[in-house]
Formats: structure tokens, sequence, C-alpha cells
């Protein structure tokens, strides 16, 4: 198919053929690591682990992943695969907020090229959205929040002030770093006069009682809690020491941006190119001129929320995660269409179509097959290729074995414990690191009344001497192994420790009570 064909479909059937590509991009990243994986990824067993017990909130994140992943575990408890379809759900409401703001600025022509620019271009939204954590959950509402935003102060539609406050309130339930976009657009909104405007009709309010309504629960939680999910928030892998490893840290995170946004950049870079390295035009798209203020309100949009993370890094002095810049760069691609102009001139639509379908279609499948070359190349383990259902079964039978009980709580590290727990068949509770501060809603009455399975890694003297404070002088009852995935590789042992229960029938009943 020659350039100008590609571009008179564009031209013509636009939204069809990405929506097609999405929803095709999503099946691929449905399937492969369902097929791919042997298990599901560290941060979505935990998602899985905390809602099998509700609460308004859990040490590390507000509940949202936990709940949506614990219904889905009751409703359909042998489906763990839904989490890679509720991560491609929350790819394709990011894209459809997206393309539905930049339609709304700059024009259906352009919305579409900015929501491939987002499929296509920004590495968050392809093979690393195979994970449902908080992250992933947190992009679809951020884009949410800036459609519904420009929809109530932009556009004056009033009504979507109720949708924004219900939007607002649950990316505080899904993770805080929602609140960044939402402390850019209060300026915005304060700095516009129709914005202010806006604050003085009933519906702001109202919305605004609505949304504080909606967060009061979690709030209160935080309050009785010590703001465990808050300390979370600006916790670090490192803490730098000096003013230099500041700035280094800063680097850092910024530049693993820059690498999220590579396929955006090449995009660009083929399809229209800069001075001699303009391509010969094949599409032309002439779009609305949104004008300088609108460009002005989209850009601050765009970019603000990473400036002033960028200062809160060098501010914590800490090496923050790169996954923590998620949700940022939802609105990257429309920012990118909206600083070339309303003149959109796109050349080399073969190469630049078969970079956006090796990205959407191919790359899901190389990323779940990369782990398999990790593993080859002497990775000691790999979080999805991990032999969970045969430890998990060996282990449940030996608590059956000594006990004649269910097994309803697992006692370790979110990994080997965490993946034990999870794959353990009666579905047991995970009491992380042995610490009742962790997981209140398992007590150390409760774990002397039904017992424990206590778990951890033999050479791992960190997480034996965490469980040590939950039973002084603990010594393992014995050891599993489970074989390796490749042929190469070498055993998984854990070493284990039955906490009997002191009177089986009370635990029994206990048990009961309590449910699964």
């Amino acid at each position: 198919m020659s350039g100008e064909t590609i571009g008179a479909l564009l031209a013509r059937r636009g939204v069809a053929v990405f929506w097609t590509l999405a929803a095709l991009g999503a099946f691929v990243a449905v399937l492969a690591p369902a097929i791919g994986f042997l298990t599901l990824p560290r941060d979505t067993v935990e998602g899985f682990l905390w809602g099998r017990s509700i609460d308004w909130g859990y040490f590390k994140h507000p509940p949202l992943q936990a709940w949506v992943l614990g219904l889905s575990e009751y409703l359909a408890p042998g489906a763990s695969w839904l989490a890679y379809l509720y991560a491609q759900i929350c790819v394709l409401v990011t894209l459809w907020a997206v393309w539905a703001l930049a339609v709304t600025i700059l024009g259906p022509g352009q919305g579409v090229i900015a929501a491939f620019l987002t499929l296509a271009g920004i590495h968050y939204y392809g093979p690393p959205m195979a994970t449902f954590t908080p992250d992933t959950l947190s992009a679809p509402l951020w884009a949410l929040t800036g459609l519904f935003w420009w929809r109530a102060v932009v556009q004056g539609r009033t009504a979507f002030w109720f949708a924004l406050a219900v939007v607002v309130a649950l990316s505080v339930y899904a993770k805080y770093v929602g609140l960044l976009l939402v402390a850019v657009l209060v300026v915005l909104t304060l700095a516009l006069p129709e914005g202010r405007a806006q604050l003085r009709r009933p519906a702001f309010w109202l919305a605004l009682v609505l949304g504080l309504a909606l967060v009061a629960p979690h709030a209160a939680w935080i309050v009785e809690t010590g703001g465990s999910s808050l300390v979370h928030v600006l916790s670090t892998d490192a803490t730098a020491e000096t003013v230099v490893m500041r700035l280094w840290y800063v680097l850092c995170f910024f530049g693993a941006q820059l690498l999220v946004h590579a396929g955006l950049l090449a995009l660009l870079a083929i399809g229209v190119g800069v001075g001699a390295s303009r391509p010969r035009p094949e599409l032309v798209i002439e779009g609305r001129d949104a004008g300088e203020r609108e460009r002005t309100l989209l850009l601050v949009m765009a970019f603000a929320p990473i400036l002033v993370a960028l200062v809160t890094n060098f501010a914590v002095g800490g090496e923050f995660r790169q996954g923590r810049g998620t949700a940022l760069f939802a609105f990257s691609g429309i920012a990118a269409v909206a600083l070339i102009g309303p003149r959109l001139v796109i050349g080399r639509l073969r190469l630049a179509s078969a970079v956006v379908i090796a990205v959407v279609l191919v790359l899901p499948v190389l990323n779940a097959g990369h782990h398999y070359v990790r593993l080859a190349m002497g990775a000691a383990h790999v979080p999805t290729l991990y032999p969970a259902q045969s430890l998990a079964s060996q282990l449940e039978a030996l608590w059956r074995e000594r006990t004649g009980l269910p097994l309803r709580i697992v006692a370790g590290d979110r990994w080997h414990a965490g993946n034990v727990a999870f794959y353990a068949p009666a579905r047991p509770q995970i009491l992380f690191d042995g610490d009742v501060r962790l997981s209140p809603w398992i007590t150390r009455d409760r774990v002397a009344r039904e017992g424990a399975l206590l778990v951890w890694q033999p050479d791992d003297a960190g997480a034996l001497a965490r469980l040590r404070r939950l039973s002084p002088g603990l010594k393992p009852d014995g050891l599993v192994e489970a074989d390796a995935v490749l042929r190469s590789g070498a055993p998984v042992v854990l070493a284990y420790r039955i906490i009997a229960p002191k009177a089986p029938e009370v635990a029994d009943a206990a048990a009961r009570a309590d449910g699964p």
C-alpha cells in the first residue's frame, strides 16, 4: 500500500482505522501475557491480595485497584487473566479521553493524529500496561480529569462539574498523583475570567460537596492510620546526600521520561521532520486554529505537572521510580500536534505505519517473550515466570496435613509469600512481612486462633528478621522446591514454618465466620 493510499484512507476513515488498531492492540496485549506469563506481575498480585480484605486504604496505596481486583476475584475466582483486560480498558479509556479533547481543541483530523501519537508514541501506554496497577488506573482518570475540566471551564458546560468531581474522587482512590493535575487546573481556573465566573455558580459548589463527600471515608482512613499511603507517595529507592546527587536523580527521572517518549519523537521525525528532513507530503490536514489562549492552556496541562514532579523530586532528594510518570503524559500527543500548528503535513506514511503497527501489535508479544530471555541470560528470578502454583500447592498440602484445616493466613514478603497466598486454592489472606500494621485485618490474636503459614527465601536474612518479630526464634520446619521454568535455571526453594492454631475447633469456627 502506497503512502498516498494510506493518506487517503486516514483522511476518509481515520477514526475507524485508529479504533480498529487500538482494539486489536488491546486484544494482543491481553492475549500475550495471558499465554506468556506463568504468574501475574508482582504489583497486580499485591492488589489481588489486598482485595481479599476490603478496606478504605492500604499501607502503600489508596484502595481502588484492590477493590477492582477483589471484586473480580470474588465474581470470577479462576480468571486472574482479567487483570490484563482491566489494564487494556484503562488504555482505551485514556485514548478516548485524549482523542475527545484533541478533537475539541484542534479538530477531528488532528485529534486522530494525536491519538495515534499517544497510542504508539508513549511507551507507558504500550507493554507496561499489561500490568494492572494503581499507576495504570491513574492514567485514564488523569485524561478524563483534563477533558471534563475543559468541558466545564473553557466550554462553560456546567453539568461537567459533577463528572469532574466524580473523576477526581476516583483519582484520589486510585493514586494521589492525580492531584498534581488537579492543582494545576485549580490555578488555571482561578486565572481565567470564565473560570472565576464558574466558581460563583451553584453547580460548582454542589460538585465540590459531592467530591469531598466521596473522598471523606478515605481521608478519615488516612487520619486513623497515620497516613502510611501518603508517606509512600514520597518514598524513594535511594536518598541523595548532596545537591549534585539530587540533580542527578532529577536528571535520571527526567531522562527516563524522555525515553518513554522515544516512539513519539521517532514518529514525528519520520512523518513530519524539520527543515531539509521534511518528507514529501502524503497527507495534509487543515485543522482548527486553537488560538494562543487555548494552546497555552493545553501546554500548561501537558507540561506543568511534570515540572512540579521534577521540583518535588529535587526537594525530596530521592531516586523516584520511573513508573510514577505513567499518568503525567496523557496529553503529550495533543501537545505535540498543537505545537506543530493547525496545518499538519505528513509524509513517509508507509514507514510511519510500519512503526505504529510494530509498536501496537508486535511489542506486547516481545514484552511477554523477553522475560524468558532474561531468565535464559541468568536472571535469578523473573516475577512473571515464578513457579508459584507448584510451591503454593506443596505448602498448602503440608498445612492441611499438619492441621487438617483450610489455610487462612500466609505471612511473608509480597513476592514469595504473596505468590504462595495468591495461588493457594484456599485463597488465604496475606500478612505482609508478618507485620500487623501492614495488614491490619490480621491481628496477633487471629494468628494465634487460626494459625499461619510463614514463608521466606532461605538466604533472605532480612525477610527472616522481619518474620521473627511475629514469631521470635523462628526456624524453618522444612523446605519446598519447584523446578525452574528453564532447564538451565536453578530451582526455586522456599523455607516455611507452620504456626498451628491453638484450638482447631475454635479456629475452624472463626475461619467459617470470616469467610474465604
